[in-house]
């Protein structure tokens, strides 16, 4: 029997093992300086790595395809800081060189435990001009991505320098363009043209323009202007060689500009790709009745500036409270042109336990390459919320019938006093009259005496009517009030809001108001506005992300020790609203 639990547990490791190794394995990333690359043309590959292992452990060229050329290798390991954390860099750059055009596939790469996904270099043809290299020392050409366009679409527009000699007093005229908004993707790129045993250095400089009209758009000639060393054959080679003067500029471009389709969705978002993103922090987020949880809300959109991303309006819902800070916006640049990104921190109070659904939230959008309307969409989530401490407990007093109830109930359900009730009340029936008179007499004299009591009491006590009021307080002792004082005091908002909770969730004979949204909601229904007010502000200090002033506790510890809890609600008003949500 040992035996065989021996193999059975290791039998189950095993098969753990096979389970759990395959996304134990990390990303190998291959990327390529730039999007538009030629024949003959020099590029660079970078391949990085996550694990130190992988890169003491090297890599063969063998993963790379026959027809391209690996002309230089370097290993690199750096530390960047991003959203200031450290994060390490490393792996290879390899520069490559393919002479002719196509689509070469690299298969994919196992380094050590890391793996890679199959990678795709489109090598287009070489650029027109250059069959005879010796025909010309400087070069200065231009294309456009797309001849025509919606209004408010990026088009990608590409200068390029070509040098074959020394240059000096380099200048460029900046891009003019009309009616369009523009955006330099980058640094200017470097690289080398190779044919024919002749070298050409290429600065690349690309342009994201987005037209703010329809009609025709117009892009201004560019001029390149520099001097060069002019080594004419006819000159003396006795003779210093001269500078010579150049200056080249491309074609004016007209590009056709298209209104918005007739019937497209509004927001207008001509775009490349739109994303909608939602995750809870943590992932693995639990949901309580009057705990804040946290929503990272993301959009991204690809070929949008970050201007052009839309303002998202969340739907009500009852049953939670919503708080939506200020987004953050970024913009990238990559080789397909402009990323934009929408970060936003959401904070979600649900108020009441249960199955919440989160409304479904689509955006439409227009998609360039199929030309035609599309929805991002985050799909409904719904989440459970489980009962506040204090629900709980109040619900487990109330499952207990106490023994003396239950006695009363078990004597009214018993059929055998039926029969008793029914003879006693034909007994009593005949001197009903007799005693009816009696008890009229003595509550006619009773009546007279509580008057004559009352009337000498009022007189004696008139001054001291609200120190006998029978309405009860929260109760305004030290010992139960001086730590949410305390923190309201010091103006510390958040320790404040735990405390007013805990308080409230140890209240066990109150049981409509649990958490500090629905204190807010039961003191605006029973006429106690300004501790409202004041619990208002405290929850808008902690999550609205418009509140801009410090927040002061001051008139919370004023009003504070005031609350009336027991304060009748007006029933045409009702107990439901403690529930709505709030914009």
């Amino acid at each position: 029997m040992n035996t065989m639990n021996r193999i059975l547990s290791s039998l189950l490791i095993l098969l753990s093992l096979l389970v759990f190794s395959g996304p134990a394995f990390a990303k190998i990333t291959l990327t390529l300086d730039r999007s538009e690359i030629r024949a003959h043309e020099t590029f660079f590959l970078r391949v990085q790595v996550e694990d130190p292992a992988t890169l003491n452990a090297g890599i063969n060229l063998d993963f790379l395809p026959d027809d391209i050329q690996v002309r230089t290798r370097q290993e690199f390991n750096n530390s960047i800081i991003i959203n200031g954390q450290y994060r390490s860099q490393m792996g290879w750059d390899f520069e490559l060189l393919a002479e002719n055009a196509g689509t070469f596939t690299i298969p994919a790469l196992n380094i050590g435990a890391e793996r890679s996904k199959p990678f795709t270099i489109r090598i287009l043809p070489e650029e027109s001009g250059f069959d005879n290299p010796d025909s010309a020392k400087i070069k200065l050409r231009a294309n456009l991505s797309d001849e025509e366009v919606y209004v408010q679409q990026q088009l990608i527009f590409t200068v390029r320098i070509y040098r074959s000699v020394v240059t000096r007093n380099q200048n460029i005229t900046p891009i003019r363009v009309t009616n369009a908004l523009v955006e330099q993707l980058g640094d200017n790129k470097t690289f080398n043209f190779i044919k024919n045993d002749k070298s050409f250095r290429v600065i690349e400089q690309r342009y994201a323009i987005f037209p703010q009209q329809s009609g025709e758009m117009v892009i201004e000639p560019i001029t390149y202007s520099a001097t060069i060393l002019d080594d004419n054959n006819n000159s003396s080679p006795w003779k210093r060689s001269q500078l010579k003067p150049i200056s080249l500029s491309t074609q004016k471009y007209t590009v056709k500009v298209k209104a918005k389709p007739e019937g497209a969705a509004e927001p207008w978002l001509p775009a490349s790709g739109l994303e909608l993103k939602a995750e809870w922090q943590p992932n693995n987020q639990t949901f309580t009745v009057g705990e804040p949880a946290q929503l990272d809300f993301i959009i991204k959109g690809s070929g949008l500036l970050k201007t052009q991303l839309p303002t998202v309006t969340f739907p009500e819902q009852d049953g939670i409270t919503i708080y939506r800070d200020t987004p953050q916006y970024h913009q990238r640049f990559n080789r397909f042109g402009v990323n934009s990104y929408h970060l936003e921190k959401v904070v979600v109070i649900p108020s009441k336990a249960g199955e919440i659904s989160l409304p479904e939230i689509k955006i439409p959008w227009w998609n360039v390459e199929s030309d035609q309307q599309e929805f991002a969409t985050l799909e409904a989530k719904t989440i459970q919320v489980a009962r506040s401490q204090k629900q709980v407990t109040q619900n487990t007093q109330q499952a207990v019938v106490p023994e003396s109830q239950e006695t009363a109930m078990e004597q009214t359900t018993n059929p055998n006093d039926s029969a008793d009730s029914q003879a006693m009340e034909t007994t009593q029936d005949n001197d009903y009259w007799k005693y009816a008179s009696f008890v009229l007499a003595f509550v006619w004299i009773a009546t007279l005496l509580l008057w004559f009591f009352k009337r000498n009491r009022n007189l004696v006590a008139s001054d001291d009517t609200s120190q006998n009021t029978h309405s009860r307080t929260m109760d305004d002792t030290p010992s139960q009030l001086k730590n949410i004082i305390k923190s309201a005091a010091a103006n510390n908002a958040k320790a404040t809001e735990k405390r007013l909770n805990n308080w409230l969730n140890s209240q066990s004979d109150v049981s409509q108001v649990t958490n500090i949204v629905q204190l807010e909601k039961f003191c605006r229904q029973t006429g106690q506005d300004p501790l409202a007010n004041e619990l208002q502000d405290l929850q808008q200090a902690l999550y609205a992300a418009d509140y801009q002033k410090p927040w002061s506790g001051q008139d919370l510890v004023r009003l504070l020790p005031s609350l009336q809890l027991d304060k009748n609600i007006d029933n045409s008003q009702g107990l439901p609203g403690l529930y709505e949500s709030r914009d």
